[in-house]
Formats: structure tokens, sequence, C-alpha cells
């Protein structure tokens, strides 16, 4: 096994368990409280630790090539991240619509929904302290093996959204429970500061599973890897290695999971190519690839 899917492996087998004792205990602190915040929080980390348990098998299988896929199961790993992205933009989108349902209740029935706090306390010190502590170690792991796991870098997001929806949660829904009960003219509160705590986290963490969503569907599709520090490296390790029969037009860099596939446009640069220029030219490019990205292809592709 790799260092890198060891690294993977471990990181994701502990944020299992971690995600799974968050996800138990927010249920049991809504069946306590009544708070849809609560319950929110933990449906959102019931998910993600199925998904950790489901991607910690699916590290053991991506490097297997098959004749359905010779070069490795790397898409796996894509269709993992963007379906965990996909549920997490379900359940925002869900508790959105329960929640603003609620508020409308509220305002056009008088339909009220008592919050009993005491529980939430305890839940939001423990889910905010084990999610920012969990994203920081996936965001540690994935830089040991140079920041090319693009299943740690969606868990590194995932908890830090779990973490801020735990704080900010929690938080504002005791603040204004209790202003709601103390201050006239806010009575409200008591009754919809819940939806409205939901609702105002929904909006401002929305933009993280789309970015997901939108990342993992263009490795998906195959699509041309983004200028980034990512593709800067790669682009100036192919780069560095000199060749002076062929000049290089241009470099195609896709990324599917944690595999590249590097090619590199050539034309020639008099008179004639030097076919054996070509093989050592790829195995040096191949040979600074692999320093830092354990799956990777590289391909010469001759221009007309």
């Amino acid at each position: 096994m790799s260092q890198q899917s060891a690294v993977e492996r471990k990181a994701l087998f502990l944020g299992g368990f971690a995600y799974l004792a968050m996800g138990i205990f927010g249920w049991y602190t809504f069946y306590l409280s009544n708070s849809e915040a609560m319950l929110l929080d933990g449906n959102y980390n019931i998910v993600n630790a199925l998904a950790s348990f489901a991607g910690y098998y699916i590290i053991s299988i991506r490097s297997k090539r098959t004749s359905t896929f010779p070069w490795g199961q790397f898409v796996y790993e894509s269709l993992y991240a963007l379906v965990k992205g996909l549920l997490i933009l379900g359940i925002l989108t869900a508790a959105l619509l329960e929640n603003s349902l609620k508020i409308f209740r509220y305002f056009y029935h008088g339909e009220t929904h008592q919050v009993n706090t005491s529980p939430i306390i305890p839940l939001v010190v423990f889910s905010t302290t084990v999610c920012f502590l969990l994203s920081r170690y996936y965001s540690r792991s994935n830089s040991k093996i140079g920041n090319i796991s693009s299943m740690l870098s969606a868990d590194t997001k995932a908890a830090k959204i779990d973490g801020y929806l735990s704080l900010f949660g929690g938080g504002s829904l005791v603040a204004m429970l209790f202003v709601g009960r103390l201050f006239a003219g806010l009575e409200f509160l008591q009754y919809i500061g819940d939806a409205l705590v939901v609702i105002i986290l929904e909006l401002a963490m929305i933009k993280e599973p789309l970015h997901i969503i939108r990342e993992n569907f263009l490795e998906l599709a195959g699509g041309k890897l983004e200028q980034d520090l990512e593709w800067g490296h790669i682009y100036n390790s192919v780069r560095s290695v000199s060749a002076s029969s062929f000049k290089i037009d241009d470099i195609f860099v896709t990324k599917t999971g944690s595999m590249f596939l590097v090619l590199v446009y050539i034309s020639q640069n008099g008179s004639i190519i030097d076919v054996g220029e070509i093989g050592d030219f790829r195995e040096k490019c191949l040979q600074n690839l692999t320093n830092n990205y354990f799956h990777c292809t590289l391909e010469i592709v001759l221009n007309d």
C-alpha cells in the first residue's frame, strides 16, 4: 500500500467514527431539545460518517486495474466526493424548506415550536471541538501527500462546515431563545429563532457543497485541471526537462480522484524528431512528477 493510501485510509477511518459519534449525539440532542438545528447537525454528521467508511473501502480498490478500468478505478474517488457534495446539498436544501415553512406557519397560522436549550450547549462544545480538530487533521494529512487527495480535500471542507454549523448554529440558537424570553417585542424568537438560525447558516454555507459538486463533476467529465498551484507544479516539472529535436506546444492536465493524466503536445524543432529523445524526455518528466504525485500517467502527443 502506498503512503498516500495509508494516510487517506487512516484519516477516513478515524473521521468516520468521530462523525458517527457526533451524529448519534446530535440525534439524541434533537430528541431532548426538539431543535431542528440539532437534527440538521445530526443528519449532516451521519452522512459524513457513512461517506467516510465508503471512502475507506474505495481507497483499497482504486489502483486495481481491470479490463473495464485499465488505468485503475480512481473514478470512484471523484464519484465519492460528488455524491457527498450532493448529499450535503440535499440535507441543506431540505432543512431550508422545512424551516422556511415553520416561519410561514408561525406568522400566518400562529403555530409555535418550543425548544429546550439545556441539552444543546454540551453538544455545541463537543461537536465544535471535534469538527475543527478533524478539519485540521484532514488538512495536515493531505499536506503530507502534497494535497493531491480529492477525498481529503472534500472532507476538510465538510468538517469545517460542520464546525461552524455547530458553533454558530447552537450558540446563536441559545442566544436567540434567551433574548426572546427576556425582551418584550422579541417573543417570536422563542418559537422561530431555531428556524432563523438554520436558514442563516445554510445561506452562508451553501457555496461549499456547490464547489465540491462542480470540482468533481469536472473531474468525472475529464475536464482540464484549473490553473492553480497543482497545475503550476506539474507544468513547471514538465517544462524543466529540456529537449533539442522537438518543442513543447501545449500541456494538458486532467485529474480523476488522485490520478493525473498529463498530455504533452510536441512538434519538431528542426528537420527530424529523435525518437530516442522522446522516450528519455518522457521518463525524466515522469520521474519529476511521481516524486509528488503517486498516480500519474504521461503521454506524448505529436502535432502535425
